[in-house]
């Protein structure tokens, strides 16, 4: 099982958490199966990601915690790749613009 306030698995017959200290009666089952499905769709829509690492954070922390990773990671290529894009663009650019016109 994991914790619902701390997102950290627990052992099934523990009666606290003894990483936070919250019942077990709080504790939410493991819902590992369906992590990679979340994560994925995480990862192609990464505000999807986000919205559900915001509404599940309490509820399914283990899958919102999956959620929120596979998000911010898509998020971050997405940044590397304009980057990386725009540099190409300015370079072609560059290139077009050293060529003499009489060779066009």
């Amino acid at each position: 099982m994991f914790c619902r306030n701390c997102g950290k698995e627990i052992d099934n017959n523990a009666y606290v958490c003894p990483h936070c200290g919250v019942k077990v009666e709080t504790a939410v089952k493991n819902d590992s199966g369906s992590k990679a499905g979340w994560g994925i769709l995480s990862f192609l829509i990464p505000l999807v990601g986000l919205i559900l690492f915001c509404v599940w954070r309490t509820e399914r922390p283990a899958v919102s915690k999956t959620c929120g990773i596979c998000a911010l990671v898509a998020f971050l290529l997405e940044v590397v790749f304009v980057i990386l894009y725009v540099i190409i663009i300015a370079a072609a650019i560059n290139a077009l613009v050293a060529i003499p016109a009489f060779i066009l």
